[in-house]
C-alpha cells in the first residue's frame, strides 16, 4: 500500500501506470514522489519549486 508523500494519507488511488491521486490532500503524485496540484483545467502542476 502506497502512502501520500504529501500528507502520509493511506486514501491513495491508482490512476495510472506510475500515477497516484491522494482524495484527503487533493493531490498527484508518482512513484518517483514528485507530488503535483490539479489545475481546473487539468494540468500538473509541481509543488517542488
Amino acid at each position: 500500500m502506497i502512502n501520500c508523500p504529501h500528507c502520509g494519507s493511506k486514501s491513495v488511488g491508482k490512476i495510472g501506470t506510475d500515477q497516484y491521486y491522494c482524495w484527503d490532500c487533493f493531490v498527484e503524485f508518482n512513484e518517483r514522489r514528485e507530488i503535483f496540484n490539479v489545475a481546473e483545467d487539468g494540468t500538473l502542476i509541481s509543488l517542488e519549486g
